[in-house]
């Protein structure tokens, strides 16, 4: 069996800036077209964002709620434009500075490069495990 692809290093570099605080890192991997969902978004929650601008302002909103962390435990499987992402996400809360984890997985189409489609697939927070 083949090994798994990597992690992209496009969104890599979008995750670490992320994570610093710099929501326009993560804007870099968008096409200005794009659209991001939340399939599993609670009843009167966020479930589409269309367009960069709105994924943007959405994104940076974040930054007072969730400070980003670290991802471990990827699977990923690289379809022609489509990837196929699981990770564990270890954040923190932007108010308490609380840590958690959520799990995710992201179905991302892409073109010419940049996404034009990401389905965000997160599980709920839970209470970070020890050792992260």
């Amino acid at each position: 069996m083949a090994d798994e692809p990597e992690f992209p290093e496009w969104l890599a570099e979008a995750a670490i800036g992320l994570a610093s605080g710099d929501a326009e890192a993560w804007m870099e991997m968008y096409a200005d077209d794009a659209v991001h969902e939340f399939p599993f978004a609670a009843p009167g929650a966020v479930r589409r964002l269309e367009g960069k601008p709105a994924i943007r302002a959405y994104m940076s909103a974040m930054g007072g709620s969730v400070q980003f962390g670290s991802l471990d435990d990827v699977t990923v499987r690289e379809m022609g434009d489509e990837v196929l992402i699981e990770a564990e996400g270890h954040h923190f809360d932007a108010v308490t500075g609380d840590p958690f984890d959520l799990r995710y997985l992201w179905i991302i189409t892409r073109r010419s490069g940049r996404v034009t489609r990401l389905r965000d697939y997160m599980g709920p927070r839970r209470p970070a495990e020890s050792g992260n």
